[in-house]
C-alpha cells in the first residue's frame, strides 16, 4: 500500500470516528428523537421518544452530521415556530432563508443544501400539502366594511373567507376570460 492510501485511509477512519462521536452527542439524539417522534423523519437508529422543544443553535449543529436536519430546519420555523426555544435569534444565513420562505420564494442555499430542496419540505410540515399563507394589508373605505361585515354575518364565514369566494367568484366569471 502506497504512502497516499495510506494517509487516506487513516483520514477516512478519523471522519468516520468523529461522525460517531457526534452522534452519540446528547444534541444529537434529542433533534433526532424529537424529528422522529414528530413522524417527519425515520431511522435505523434506537432513539428515544423526545418531546421537548428544540434550541435552534442544536439543531445547526447536529445539521453538520446530518444534513436533513438543515434541509427540515426553515419549514419547522415557518409552519411550527412553538418547536424551538429560540426563533428571534437566528443567524442571518437561516433569516434570510426563512424570510424567502414565507414570500413563497425559493430560498437561498442554505449551508450546502439547495434553496429549492428547502422549499420542498414546506408541504410536508404542518398541515400536509398546505403553503403558509401570507399576510396582505388592504384599506377599505366604510362602505366596503360594512359590505364585508354583512356579507359574513350573512354566510356565517370569516372575512377572510368571505374575500377567498369572492375572488374566485370573480375568477370564475365568463367576463374575465
Amino acid at each position: 500500500m502506497t504512502a497516499m492510501a495510506r494517509d487516506l485511509q487513516l483520514r477516512a477512519k478519523k471522519g468516520l470516528a468523529q461522525l460517531e462521536r457526534r452522534r452519540r452527542d446528547p444534541r444529537h439524539r434529542r433533534v433526532l428523537g424529537r424529528l422522529v417522534a414528530l413522524g417527519l423523519l425515520t431511522t435505523n437508529q434506537e432513539v428515544q421518544d423526545e418531546r421537548a422543544r428544540l434550541v435552534v443553535s442544536d439543531v445547526l449543529w447536529a445539521g453538520d452530521s446530518e444534513p436533513r436536519f438543515l434541509e427540515l430546519l426553515p419549514a419547522l420555523l415557518v409552519k411550527r415556530p412553538s418547536l424551538f426555544v429560540d426563533v428571534k435569534a437566528l443567524p442571518a444565513d437561516l433569516e434570510a432563508v426563512v424570510r424567502a420562505l414565507r414570500r413563497n420564494q425559493v430560498p437561498p442555499d442554505f449551508r450546502g443544501v439547495p434553496g429549492a430542496k428547502l422549499q420542498q419540505w414546506l408541504r410536508s410540515v404542518g398541515r400536509r400539502g398546505k403553503l403558509p399563507s401570507r399576510l396582505k394589508a388592504f384599506r377599505f373605505q366604510d362602505d366596503d366594511l360594512a359590505l364585508l361585515t354583512r356579507l359574513r354575518d350573512e354566510l356565517g364565514i370569516t372575512e377572510t373567507a368571505v374575500l377567498r369566494r369572492g375572488l374566485r367568484a370573480l375568477a370564475s366569471a365568463t367576463w374575465l376570460r
